[in-house]
């Protein structure tokens, strides 16, 4: 069984202690990733474990955490932006697990303490919605230069890095490609064309797609589904440097279910759940061996920011500091 929460049953989002001695087969999770419900239900099919699930961003995890002084309201964090999840390790809240799946990978898309897993890599585009561009006779943006144009005045929809992970993602790239001084004066350009930012990062893409903007800054599986649902939108990978991210697996320190979560992160990382991933979801899993769809193979092959992910989610708080005196709660 898979259950998607509503907002008044995740407002008191608590599982019950199992008996002793009883099996876990019931496991509740913080999840922001796309392709969700057929991931999951394939993992209740290869292990009977039943799932609940709450979509949320990685930085409003961060922020309920921090809210409820890390007392778990779930069992598993999947997805996101890994800046949280280091945010989130440091002061205490996750439960360091080291799953014996991990040898297939790289010690880079992994903690070595435990408490954090890389299941996935993805990547930031432009999502333009076609039909704005034309009437409007804007051209298409192919870099973050040209998103200073100021013909995309009001036209340039983003997420605010404090609560997404992708867009932190995106500012922490851009201050390792152009260095801090020259990054920031870039954000500060686009700032210009740019008439709020929203709270999860996938919202731009979204509000794009039905013709409230005419470019979003947005997460490429976000834009590949919406690609795929019919609307009428165009993608670019940003010349000048395509920010990308890893994302994460995490069990909660004190979850009520922990062998159920262990259960979850050693499937994810196994060779049958990369696969299952590449099935439902245009990230690009980590595991090698994994056959990738073109698109995804053509963003594993983009031109990808050189960039210390690991480094960036340690800097979490300066850069977002940095962030919020620049531009507030714009």
């Amino acid at each position: 069984m898979l259950k998607k929460l509503g907002a008044l049953a995740a407002a008191a989002m608590t599982l019950a202690v199992p008996a002793a001695g009883a099996e876990q087969k019931k496991l509740s999770i913080f999840i922001a990733y796309t392709g969700v419900d057929g991931i999951l239900q394939e993992f209740t099919k290869d292990t009977g474990i039943e799932v609940e699930y709450l979509a949320m961003s990685s930085g409003e995890v961060l922020t309920r955490l921090r809210a409820a002084k890390g007392k778990a309201q779930a069992d598993v964090w999947f997805g996101g932006g890994l800046d949280s999840y280091v945010a989130a390790a440091g002061e205490g809240f996750l439960e360091p697990y080291k799953s014996p799946e991990r040898a297939a990978y790289e010690p880079m898309f992994y903690n070595a303490d435990g408490y954090w897993s890389g299941i996935s890599l993805g990547a930031v585009d432009f999502v333009v919605n076609s039909e704005i561009m034309a009437k409007k006779n804007l051209p298409m943006p192919r870099s973050w230069q040209d998103l200073t144009n100021p013909v995309y005045k009001g036209e340039v929809l983003m997420a605010t890095p404090a609560v997404s992970g992708t867009f932190y993602a995106t500012v922490w790239a851009i201050l390792s490609a152009k260095g801090e001084e020259d990054g920031w004066k870039l954000l500060e350009a686009i700032d210009a064309n740019v008439p709020y930012y929203s709270k999860r990062g996938a919202e731009p893409a979204n509000k794009v797609s039905t013709g409230e903007a005419a470019i979003a800054v947005a997460p490429f599986d976000t834009g590949e589904k919406l690609k795929g649902e019919g609307y009428k939108i165009e993608t670019a990978f940003p010349t000048d440097g395509v920010p990308w991210y890893i994302a994460p697996v995490a069990l909660f320190k004190g979850a009520r279910n922990p062998e159920a979560g262990k259960a979850l992160i050693d499937w994810v990382l196994s060779a049958k759940g990369q696969e299952t991933l590449a099935k439902y979801t245009t990230q690009a899993p980590i595991r090698p061996g994994v056959k990738l769809a073109p698109a995804v193979q053509a963003m594993r092959d983009s031109n990808l920011v050189k960039a210390d992910v690991v480094e960036g989610g340690a800097q979490r708080k300066r850069v977002l500091a940095a962030w919020q005196e620049r531009f507030g709660s714009k």
